[in-house]
C-alpha cells in the first residue's frame, strides 16, 4: 500500500493541534511557577537575606512580637542607629533635681550639685541670715558653675525682678540668693551652641525657729 503524502493543508492542522498543545502545556507550568508571584516577583521569608531578597517581595514576620511586621534591614532609607542617636542628640533634653535641707544655726550647708545642665552645675545650699543663736532666718543660695570649657552667656531672673545679665569664664561660680519664698528662672548660652533653660522655685520653712529648712527645685532644659 503506497502513502500518500499530506496535503498542504493538512500539515499547517497538524503544526497548529501541536502548537496548540504545547502551548498550553507551558502556560501550564509557567502559572504553576508564579501561582504564589505579585506582578512577577516572588516572594521570600521575612529571615531571608538581603542578598537573596534582592529583586523579590519580602513576607512579613509570620509570629511573635513582630508579627505582621516586615524586617528592618529591608527598609531602604530607614535610619541607622547612628542616625538615631545623632537624632536624640540633636533634640531637647530635660534634666531636673530637687533637694531639702536644713540650714546649721548660724552657718550655711556645703554646695551641692542639683542639675548637670551640660554647660556646668546648678548647685544649691541654705544658708542663716540670723545672727541670734537658736533662731533661724533661712535663704537660699543658687550657683551656677561654668564647666563648659570656655565663656558663657548668663541670664537670670527671680520673681517679677529684673533679669541680671553677665558673661561667666570657665571654671568660676555665679551664686545668687533667694530669700523667703520666690521661682527664679536662669538662661545660659554657650559653646557647643548650646542653649539652657532652667525653671525653679525655693521655699523656706521654719523661720524664726531652731528648725530652719530650704527646699528648692529646679527643671532644666538643654538645647543644642
Amino acid at each position: 500500500m503506497k502513502l500518500r503524502r499530506p496535503s498542504p493543508a493538512m500539515t499547517v492542522a497538524v503544526i497548529a493541534l501541536v502548537m496548540s498543545m504545547t502551548g498550553g502545556a507551558i502556560a501550564a507550568v509557567n502559572f504553576a511557577k508564579n501561582a504564589g508571584a505579585v506582578d512577577g516577583k516572588s516572594a521570600v521569608k521575612a529571615g531571608a537575606s538581603t542578598e537573596k531578597a534582592a529583586g523579590k517581595l519580602v513576607a512579613t514576620y509570620s509570629g511573635g512580637k513582630n508579627e505582621g511586621k516586615l524586617p528592618f534591614r529591608f527598609l531602604s532609607g530607614a535610619a541607622s542607629q547612628d542616625s538615631l542617636e545623632d537624632l536624640s542628640d540633636a533634640v531637647a533634653r530635660g534634666r531636673n533635681g530637687t533637694r531639702l535641707f536644713a540650714v546649721p544655726d548660724n552657718g550655711v550647708t556645703v554646695a551641692q550639685t542639683m542639675v548637670d545642665l551640660g554647660l556646668g552645675d546648678l548647685q544649691v545650699a541654705c544658708a542663716d541670715q540670723q545672727d541670734n543663736v537658736g533662731t533661724e532666718n533661712a535663704v537660699t543660695r543658687i550657683g551656677i558653675t561654668n564647666k563648659s570649657g570656655g565663656r558663657i552667656n548668663l541670664v537670670r531672673q527671680t520673681g517679677n525682678g529684673a533679669p541680671a545679665f553677665s558673661t561667666l569664664e570657665t571654671g568660676l561660680v555665679d551664686t545668687f540668693s533667694i530669700p523667703n519664698e520666690n521661682t527664679f528662672n536662669i538662661q545660659l548660652q554657650g559653646p557647643p551652641n548650646r542653649t539652657v533653660l532652667v525653671e525653679g522655685a525655693a521655699i523656706q520653712r521654719g523661720q524664726g525657729t531652731a528648725d530652719g529648712a530650704c527646699g528648692v527645685w529646679a527643671t532644666a532644659i538643654l538645647v543644642e
